[in-house]
């Protein structure tokens, strides 16, 4: 009978340190964020590397002992819990942002920039897992062929679509052609990032093909029911919000709720939970007014208290001192020149291909380049899942801060700089 009430009363115990912790998290990840801001880079930058700063990077590393006392195991279990709730609302908000209206006019030269921008470093991460796995075996543990191949793929071929819009927010250029195009191409970008990922996700789940072929069956399916058979459903809530302009309680809770069961149902087909909190943000309606209601409603709660928390998560896994040899170092500089090489040229050479002036040609490479927040979620699922190790983990997180912390500086070599009292 005590040992039944052990873990629990180990996790009340738990609760004060924990609260500590978040709060730690909270007033670094926004102090790190201001910082960003002020030295004209995305927010997510600075919070980003508050996760890192708390972990055994830097917390670590300088007070072992506070280290492990503030994110204990019991304390790791209750953060990771949040910071998974927080993923998932952020998911719902990136399908949310997702406009189709964004694809009109521009869906052609948007489609070929998707395809090789996508394709090349997709193809360029693939060849890569294959030399690591020669060269540096304990960077892709498991006994999966396919998976690593896939994850290391997708990694390489993510645009961070939120941080994007945020940095053409900046600098004004979402009104502009090239914002317009751009913002276009990294809308279909993340829809087939995330498709590669959840075909990535079922491959390490499943031992054979056919195994894999039946969760993407179902996510297939659940797809099709949330886009195609609650459409219904989807303009009646908008015609009850175009009559009464407010959204109640008990219909906010349900479209809130909604996130979670497709979270949920996606988790249990076998793909990954992110996968329907994302379906379930693409098949709210797309009535701008209303749409920015369920915005509000969440993003202060998400930005600022939930995915930090998945930030500090992320950071705890984060060991820089683990690269301690030259040769960790070569692969973590190879994988970076990869990543930034591979999705560069394929997006500059489609849009010079096109006919655009070099000059925007290039700026298109450079956005595409950014990672930001949404890599860290396709390295997370990797390093969950055994895919990765911890080291090429780490890897892939200083290579998502590099490629977007070079955007802006780069954008401004080539004239785009911010809009006067932008922050």
């Amino acid at each position: 009978m005590l040992l039944a009430l052990t873990p629990p009363l180990a996790s009340a115990a738990a609760i004060p340190t924990t609260l500590v912790a978040i709060a730690l998290i909270i007033v670094v990840a926004q102090l790190l964020g201001e910082l960003a801001q002020r030295v004209h880079q995305p927010r997510v930058i600075g919070e980003i590397v508050g996760g890192i700063v708390l972990g055994p990077s830097v917390l670590g590393a300088l007070a072992p002992a506070l280290e492990d006392h503030l994110f204990a195991p019991a304390v790791r279990s209750q953060l990771n819990v949040l910071g998974q709730l927080g993923l998932v609302l952020f998911m719902f908000l990136i399908g949310l942002e997702l406009n189709p209206k964004l694809l009109q006019g521009r869906l052609p030269l948007a489609s070929r920039i998707t395809a090789v921008g996508v394709g090349m470093p997709l193809a360029l991460g693939i060849l890569l897992a294959l030399g690591l796995e020669a060269w540096q075996p304990q960077l892709l543990p498991g006994d999966h062929a396919l998976a690593p191949l896939l994850f290391m793929g997708t990694a390489l071929a993510i645009t961070a679509f939120p941080v994007l819009a945020r940095i053409l927010r900046e600098r004004n250029l979402l009104s502009q052609p090239l914002g317009a195009l751009a913002i276009t191409a990294a809308a279909i970008e993340d829809v087939v990032s995330w498709v590669l990922l959840a075909i990535a996700v079922a491959t390490s789940r499943s031992s054979t093909g056919l195994g894999a072929l039946t969760p993407l069956l179902g996510t297939a399916a659940w797809s099709w029911f949330l886009l195609v058979g609650l459409r219904p459903l989807r303009l009646w809530l908008e015609a009850r919000y175009r009559q009464g302009h407010q959204l109640g309680p008990m219909l906010q809770a349900s479209l809130f709720g909604g996130a979670l069961l497709s979270a949920a149902v996606t988790e249990w087909l076998g793909v990954h939970l992110i996968f329907g909190a994302f379906l379930w943000g693409l098949a709210m309606p797309r009535y701008e007014p209303l749409r920015r209601r369920l915005e509000l409603r969440l993003d202060a709660v998400v930005l600022q208290l939930l995915l930090p928390l998945f930030f500090a998560i992320s950071g705890l896994s984060t060991q820089i001192g683990s690269l301690n040899t030259p040769s960790l170092w070569a692969a973590a500089a190879l994988v970076l020149a990869v990543a930034v090489g591979g999705k560069f040229i394929g997006t500059w050479a489609v849009a010079r291909a096109s006919g655009m002036p070099e000059r925007e040609a290039q700026a298109m490479g450079w956005l595409m380049n950014t990672r930001g927040l949404t890599e860290l979620v396709i390295l997370n699922v990797g390093l969950e899942l055994g895919v990765i190790s911890t080291e090429l983990f780490t890897m892939g997180v200083l290579m998502a801060l590099v490629t977007t912390v070079m955007a802006g500086p780069l954008l401004g070599q080539l004239g785009y700089k911010p809009a006067k009292g932008a922050s």
